[in-house]
């Protein structure tokens, strides 16, 4: 055992030293390069990379119980119980091996006298820096990424079957990545942040990137921290993550130049930083069980010692603890549903898919249409097979909504259409019919038109959401909201060919609202306010303004932003179903039940058909009638924010079609 000092040097924190007793490695070799620690309730291994020494492993008293030195290795981390199909499970470690551009993927055996059996491995293009691994917590998906020195990156799908762990995409024998990314200069480090969906990288002489982690999460990158003068580090090493209950993780770097940090995950809030007496340099750090793994490699036989939490915890001023262990970190109460089908992709890029809705043809089921919004350029209209039969352009609709089978002053039927057109503030109306061309743009005349379109002129300062409702008399309403917050409420007259309408109510929530649902049988109407609460009011247009609080954004049922809403009623289920978007995810509740909250799912997607999940869902919409064979008990269309091809690669947004079999069950 060795003893060395560590001193906290954070702003605003009381400047002191400690001594402790640090557990220690009993062996030594002149180049440590990284490690990871696999642990279960009774017991942790150490497994360290050693450059031109290789691989070892330590048992929790630091003694040396595995060494393979077959070739050099780089980088190392550690995953949980990837599952295969027939329901077996594998812990995973993934090491770099630079002499063979290769990832080694090796099962972790703690109970075995050698832990560590290769199981598979990964060309790459490049020689291997450094690896992490990711594991989807919702869905249980295992990736690994490769990273270059020179910049960059290459993430991995994984799959185990046969005793074996493969990329699950391959071409022409060779793995094939889900996602790769150009980051910059020379990398030294990666961490996956696995419950809150993000991946930070390190780039040595810049700063901490922050991604989405997943190969379908694009979300654009932010930069945590940069090196001096405008930020607080110098030279990045390496990187790893301390879990918290509650979903909260703190990041651990190691600064050669500056000493050791710690980061909130969620914030980015530097909370503190300390160095390490007889650590000359902040190079290595790894997360166990109870204390960090600090690698001391300018000590006269390099060695990794530990750092105890609770002596770590005194010092910073806080609690420093890990207090999920790695293989309980998983969100709760989610269903897991596989995408059905998907839409062809909109074409414009960017964030332009946004709000669906469907139409019932009555006579064929099952040759019924989604309605749905490109918010950048029109309307489409979708077989269920997901094939395009109709672009319109339409300015810039946003949310759409249905109404059919009403009458109009001739006697007619008419299926009812209305979107909000933020390209003129409007509301614009359109008839739905069979026929190669079913979106048709039904005009408004009258008062309230706007001069450059048959469109009624919304007063909200931008309009966003729509839904429509209908009375028990059978009249037509329009709900629009604006971003101040104020819903106007419009009843909407059918004549032949033509509609007219008026704006008879208004009613608000504090802050941005976007989805809304009527329930039309009890006159109710939803209204989402995406950052705070789902609001309920009576639907009438004499009826009472009050909104009535339904359901908190609580970040465990639902994360901001609340997005699309709609309702699932078959006459014997009656739930109103929200789109959790922070959580890409849905929340659903019973409204035979008073609105009580019944589960969530998310929806994945499903490899051997090409079809990817749905993640930062906009809007949403349920159909409870039967459509067919295919779809007996209906389907939920949603819309997805990160769209990727069969094989991973990037593309326009579109809508995903669940079989609602696959939710109910």
């Amino acid at each position: 055992m060795s003893v060395f000092k560590y001193s906290v040097i954070a702003t605003a924190l009381t400047l002191a030293t400690s001594s402790y007793a640090a557990n220690s490695t009993q062996t030594s070799y002149e180049n440590i390069a990284d490690s990871a620690v696999w642990q279960s309730k009774s017991a942790s291994l150490l497994i360290a990379s050693l450059e031109d020494d290789g691989v070892a492993v330590y048992n929790d008293k630091g003694m040396e119980i595995q060494r393979i030195d077959s070739e050099p290795a780089l980088g190392v981390d550690v995953r949980y119980e990837l599952q295969s199909d027939s329901g077996k499970s594998v812990d995973v470690a993934a090491i770099g091996l630079p002499d063979s551009d290769a990832i080694g993927l090796y099962a972790v055996d703690a109970n075995s006298a050698q832990p560590l059996k290769e199981v598979g491995r990964i060309k790459l293009n490049f020689k291997p820096e450094g690896v992490c691994l990711i594991k989807n917590v919702t869905t249980g998906t295992v990736s690994v990424i490769g990273y270059s020195e020179s910049g960059l990156v290459a993430q991995f799908k994984l799959m185990y079957n046969d005793n074996q762990v493969t990329s699950l995409f391959n071409i022409e024998g060779k793995a094939s990545p889900v996602r790769e990314l150009q980051v910059g200069g020379e990398l030294s480090g990666c961490v996956s942040d696995d419950v809150n969906g993000k991946l930070y990288v390190l780039e040595q002489d810049l700063g901490i990137w922050s991604y989405g982690n997943d190969p379908e999460n694009v979300t654009e990158r932010q930069l945590v921290n940069v090196v001096e003068p405008l930020g607080s580090l110098k030279e990045l090493e390496n990187i790893d993550i301390i879990n918290h209950a509650g979903g909260k993780a703190t990041l651990v770097v190691a600064d050669e130049g500056n000493g050791f940090f710690l980061f909130d995950s969620q914030t980015h809030k530097q909370l503190a930083s300390f160095n390490i007496e007889g650590v000359e340099e902040a190079k290595l750090v790894s997360v166990g069980k109870n204390e960090l793994w600090i690698g001391n490699t300018e000590a006269d036989e390099p060695m990794y010692q530990s750092v105890n939490f609770d002596e770590l915890s005194e010092i910073v001023g806080y609690k420093v603890a890990n207090t999920v262990p790695p293989k309980e970190m998983k969100v709760e109460g989610i269903r897991i549903v596989k995408a059905s089908a998907e839409t062809q992709p909109v074409n414009k890029s960017g964030d332009a898919a946004d709000d669906p809705a469907f139409w019932l043809n009555v006579n064929n089921p099952d040759q019924s249409l989604i309605i749905a919004t490109n918010k950048k350029k029109g309307l489409m209209a979708y077989r269920l097979n997901g094939e395009e039969v109709q672009f319109l352009k339409a300015g810039k609709p946003n949310n759409i909504d249905i109404r059919q089978n009403l009458i109009d002053s001739k006697g007619n039927n008419v299926d009812l259409a209305a979107a909000s057109n933020r390209e003129l503030n409007t509301i614009a109306l359109y008839t739905i019919t069979e026929g190669d061309e079913p979106i048709k743009v039904l005009p408004a005349k009258g008062k309230n038109v706007h001069q450059e379109g048959p469109e009624l002129v919304s007063q909200v300062g931008e309009v966003y959401g729509l839904c429509m409702g209908q009375s028990t008399e059978g009249t037509p309403y329009v709900y629009v909201n604006g971003k101040n917050g104020i819903v106007e409420q419009w009843k909407i007259t059918l004549n032949n060919g033509y509609a007219t309408g008026e704006m008879v109510r208004r009613v608000s929530v504090p802050t941005q609202p976007e989805g809304c649902v009527v329930d039309d049988k009890t006159q109710t109407l939803y209204v989402g306010e995406e950052d705070n609460a789902i609001w309920q009011f009576d639907a009438r247009e004499n009826g009472s303004t009050e909104a009535k609080l339904f359901a908190k954004v609580d970040g465990k049922q639902i994360t901001d932003d609340v997005e699309g809403l709609s309702l699932y009623q078959n006459g014997q289920d009656n739930l109103l179903i929200a789109s959790s978007q922070g959580s890409h995810s849905y929340a659903v509740f019973d409204l035979n039940q008073n609105g009580k909250f019944a589960y969530s799912f998310a929806v994945i997607g499903d490899d051997s058909i090409g079809v990817d999940g749905a993640s930062e869902t906009d809007g949403i919409h349920a159909v409870a009638t039967p459509l067919g064979s295919q779809y007996p008990d209906g389907i939920f269309i949603a819309q997805d924010g990160f769209n990727v091809d069969k094989e991973y690669h990037s593309v326009n947004q579109n809508f995903k079609i669940v079989d609602w079999r696959s939710i109910a069950k």
